[in-house]
C-alpha cells in the first residue's frame, strides 16, 4: 500500500472525527458512537483541506464579513509557510465539482475497525455516512500524541469545519463553486490554483 494512501486514510479520519456528532441509531451506537453525515459534504471539506490557497479566501470572507482578526491571522499564516505550493493536493474537477473516489481510503479505514460506511434510505436520495468507532475516535487523539507530523491535519480539520459553520454538502459546494477558477474548470482537469490572486489580495486587505 503506498504511503500517500496512508497519508489520505490520515486527513480523511481527522475530518470524520471533527466532523461528527452523536450517532442517533440505536442498533449502531454502541459499536459506533459518533456519524459523520454525508460524502458530498466530507469531498467539499477535503477540497479547503487539500486547497490552502481557496480556504485562504474563505477565511479572507469570513474576516471581511465579521472582522474576526484570528481568521486574517490564519490566511496571512497559509501564505507565510508556502502552503499553496507545499500543502495542496490537486483534485479533479467531476461534473458537481471537486471529487476524488474515497473507497481505497474508506477500505482501509474500515479494515482497521474504525470507520463504517452506511447508506440512509431516503425518499430522494440516499446518502452516505460514516460511522466512528471509539477505537477511532481515540486513534486521531494518538496520531498526534505519538507523530507530531500530523498536528498539521488535526488543526487544518478544526479550522476547516469552523468555517464551515455547519452548512451540509451542497451548500458547501456551491460556496466553492463561486470561485470562477472552480467553476469553470473543465471536466476531468485538475482544478487550477489560486494563490496569486488570493495573496495579492491578502496584502490589499491589510494595507
Amino acid at each position: 500500500m503506498a504511503n500517500t494512501e496512508y497519508r489520505d486514510a490520515v486527513r480523511i479520519l481527522f475530518l470524520l472525527a471533527e466532523g461528527s456528532v452523536e450517532n442517533p441509531d440505536p442498533d449502531t451506537s454502541h459499536d459506533y458512537p459518533r456519524r459523520f453525515e454525508g460524502e458530498t459534504r466530507l469531498q467539499a471539506l477535503d477540497f479547503w483541506v487539500r486547497y490552502p490557497d481557496y480556504l485562504a479566501d474563505e477565511l479572507l470572507a469570513q474576516y471581511l464579513e465579521s472582522g474576526d482578526q484570528a481568521l486574517l491571522d490564519a490566511a496571512r499564516t497559509i501564505f507565510d509557510d508556502n502552503e499553496p505550493s507545499e500543502k495542496a493536493i490537486p483534485m479533479l474537477r467531476r461534473y458537481f465539482g471537486a471529487y476524488e473516489p474515497l473507497d481505497t481510503v474508506l477500505s482501509i479505514l474500515a479494515v482497521a475497525g474504525l470507520v463504517r460506511p452506511v447508506t440512509v434510505l431516503h425518499p430522494t436520495a440516499n446518502p452516505r455516512h460514516f460511522l466512528l468507532s471509539e477505537v477511532g475516535i481515540e486513534l486521531v487523539g494518538r496520531i498526534v500524541r505519538e507523530h507530531s507530523i500530523f498536528e498539521w491535519y488535526a488543526a487544518r480539520a478544526k479550522l476547516v469545519l469552523k468555517i464551515a459553520k455547519g452548512r451540509g454538502g451542497s451548500a458547501l459546494k456551491d460556496r466553492q463553486h463561486q470561485q470562477k477558477e472552480y467553476h469553470e474548470a473543465q471536466l476531468h482537469d485538475l482544478i487550477p490554483t489560486i494563490a496569486d490572486r488570493v495573496r495579492a489580495r491578502l496584502e490589499e486587505i491589510e494595507a
